[in-house]
């Protein structure tokens, strides 16, 4: 990851923990980062190896703080609020996508109209990767 892009996501600490879990049932995993103790940042992930089914992204996000549909870097789909986000990202192949749920707590989450920009950063730096980690696609 890149500093700039993880950064306003983590306030100062002592301690800063990150658990990986590869998914055991399809390709995919999930990610929690905390922070002296607290959860900061899950993220989970998995790899469809299927056409995706219709989503109206501008309603997805509808339950979600100040969440609308938001254009991303890479080729896919987003609706991303100030404390979450769900990603639809396309693999090179029709038959194939990764889907993503993002969750941001604590007290750098910005529950503002622009807040979601902080987490629009992060996506756009840790979703190509994990695409290209999982082949889904090849930067």
């Amino acid at each position: 990851m890149e500093k700039d892009s993880l950064a306003p996501l983590i306030p100062n600490a002592e301690s800063i923990k990150q658990k990986y879990t590869a998914a055991e049932a399809q390709p995919g995993a999930s990610c929690t980062l905390r922070v002296d103790g607290h959860q900061v940042l899950f993220v989970d992930i998995v790899r469809w190896d299927r056409a995706p089914d219709p989503v109206d992204w501008n309603k997805v996000g509808s339950p979600y703080k100040h969440a609308a549909q938001r254009p991303v870097s890479f080729p896919g789909y987003a609706s991303i609020g100030s404390d979450h986000a769900i990603i639809q990202a396309k693999c090179n192949t029709r038959t194939a996508y990764m889907s993503f749920a993002v969750y941001f707590a604590g007290d750098r989450v910005e529950d503002t109209p622009l807040g979601y920009k902080k987490l629009l950063r992060f996506i756009n730096d840790f979703v190509p990767r994990e695409t290209d980690k999982f082949g889904c696609t090849k930067n």
